[in-house]
Order: structure tokens, then C-alpha cells, then sequence
């Protein structure tokens, strides 16, 4: 029976998923807008799971964001557009390569190769562009929001720099960006970049991020660009949004029951727990 209940532990989400996909989705009602830019990133692997976490944005938070999808180049624009149909409030799409050409203008060389080679690049250089030109909160597709989270975000203000983000359960860094930049992050916090604040200008120049990416040899590693923000916030902000805002565990990665969602603000569906993503929006976005 317990080899049963896990396997429908990770096979109906699966169901759920493709029950989401047909979901006709109502334009959501008009809210207050706050003061505040989001940005997320999407693709043709990406973009349902994007879409339901803009619509917890859309359902729960008091007063709507402005709102900025970037495509990671595996599907255009104009169908990003149509899956959006829904949001209410100000919505801009941007191809990944207005992305690559600002950086390239600037001589950012490692960056574009670190991004053709691992996605995780495309989200450190979408991070980086955008956020030179104003603040931004950056949110991860793969999290969804239960309540009102417009009313914990930071008073965006530009200052010369700031960086933020969220709490994760483990400590899970690139030791190489921790060597090069002689920043004990383990000692210091369990840092997650899926969820951030960040605004300045030049911030690639200000932490020598060209000569990082050229000293690395691969960028395999899935932590890079996170161990990088950690970097970035210790000399700001730190964590913004703790475990008790943001939740991000997997106690519950078997579990048949959708999570009870009383007084919970958000949750991040990371790796281990990806699947739950689906079941917990089939349950409480439906």
C-alpha cells in the first residue's frame, strides 16, 4: 500500500498538469496597482507552469505589480501574449534577444556564452539587464502564491544598490563563486534566488562578473548564478523574505493531499518537490 501511495504521489500531478493545461482561464478583476515592477522568465517547457504562478499573483496579492515576461527564445512573444490573456494589469513581453544585445553592446562576452550554455545563465543576464534600468523583483515560475504578498514587498527605491532575496532550507552554493569572491556564504545564510530584489547600475562591472565567468571552466552547475546573488545580497539586503513568507521544504513530497493553504503567503516548488506544484494549483487555482 505505501508503494502504491507514493507512486500516485508523483503520478496524479501529472494528471493535474495536464487537467491545468485545458483550464480556460477568465480575465482575473481589476485591482490597485503597486508601485513595483515583477519579472519572470518562461519558455515552451515553461510557460504553462509561468502562467499559473502569475495567476496566484493575479487571484491573491491586494494590488497587481507590473508585470514583465521575458522568453527564453523557445517561443515567441505573441504566444506568450495569448497565455496571458488573463492579467489585468500593465504586461510588457520581451525576447530573450533584446537580453543578449544589451549585453553584447556592453562587452559582456562570458555572460552570452554562460547563457547559450545553461538557462540558469539566461535568468542571471534577463536579472542583470532589466535591473541596471530599474528596480525589479524577480520571481521564479515555479512558485506559487495563497495570500497577499504585495503588502511584504521592499520599498523600491533607487538608491545606488540593493539586492534581496528569499530563504531556502539548505545551504546550496557554487564553491568556485565562493572562493573567487573569499565569501564564507555557508557561515553567513541558506540563500535561494527565487525570489529577489535587486536594482543598480553597472552591477556586472561593480562585481567583476566578467572575470568570474572567465575563470570558471564549466557552467554545469546549477548554483552559479544563485551562489552569485547571495553574494550580491550580503553586501545588501540579505534575506528579505524568510521560510515563514516564502515556504520552501519537502515534507510533504509524498503526500496525496493538496497543502493546506490557511496563513500560508507563498510556496517554492523546488526540484524535489516540483510535481506538487501541480497538485497544490489544481486544488487551490481551480
Amino acid at each position: 500500500m505505501s508503494k502504491l501511495k507514493n507512486s500516485l504521489a508523483y503520478r496524479l500531478p501529472l494528471l493535474y498538469k495536464m487537467l491545468l493545461g485545458f483550464k480556460n482561464i477568465k480575465k482575473a478583476s481589476a485591482k490597485p496597482q503597486a508601485d513595483v515592477t515583477v519579472i519572470t522568465m518562461t519558455g515552451k517547457r515553461l510557460i504553462n507552469m509561468t502562467r499559473l504562478s502569475i495567476l496566484s499573483i493575479a487571484r491573491n496579492w491586494d494590488a497587481l505589480p507590473r508585470l514583465i515576461v521575458v522568453t527564453d527564445g523557445t517561443i515567441s512573444p505573441d504566444a506568450v501574449k495569448q497565455k496571458f490573456t488573463f492579467w489585468p494589469g500593465e504586461l510588457a513581453v520581451y525576447d530573450w534577444e533584446l537580453t543578449a544585445a544589451y549585453h553584447l553592446e556592453k562587452k559582456r562576452d562570458n555572460l552570452v556564452k554562460y547563457a547559450g550554455e545553461h538557462v540558469l545563465g539566461k535568468k542571471l543576464a534577463v536579472i542583470l539587464h532589466y535591473a541596471e534600468l530599474l528596480p525589479v523583483i524577480w520571481l521564479d515560475s515555479d512558485i506559487l502564491f495563497f495570500s497577499d504578498f504585495s503588502t511584504l514587498l521592499p520599498v523600491l527605491s533607487k538608491t545606488a544598490f540593493v539586492c534581496g532575496g528569499s530563504e531556502d532550507y539548505s545551504a546550496t552554493y557554487d564553491e568556485r563563486v565562493i572562493k573567487h569572491y573569499n565569501n564564507n556564504l555557508h557561515q553567513l545564510y541558506k540563500f535561494n534566488s527565487g525570489a529577489l530584489y535587486v536594482y543598480g547600475e553597472d552591477l556586472y562591472e561593480r562585481f567583476a562578473i566578467e572575470p568570474l565567468l572567465d575563470r570558471l571552466s564549466s557552467f554545469i552547475y546549477f548554483f552559479t548564478e544563485q551562489t552569485l546573488f547571495a553574494h550580491m545580497a550580503s553586501k545588501s539586503l540579505g534575506i528579505l523574505w524568510g521560510l515563514d513568507i516564502i515556504k520552501n521544504f519537502n515534507s510533504d513530497s509524498q503526500s496525496l493531499s493538496a497543502m493546506p493553504a490557511d496563513d500560508i503567503v507563498a510556496r517554492h516548488y523546488t526540484t524535489n518537490v516540483r510535481h506538487l506544484f501541480w497538485r497544490d494549483a489544481f486544488f487551490h487555482l481551480n
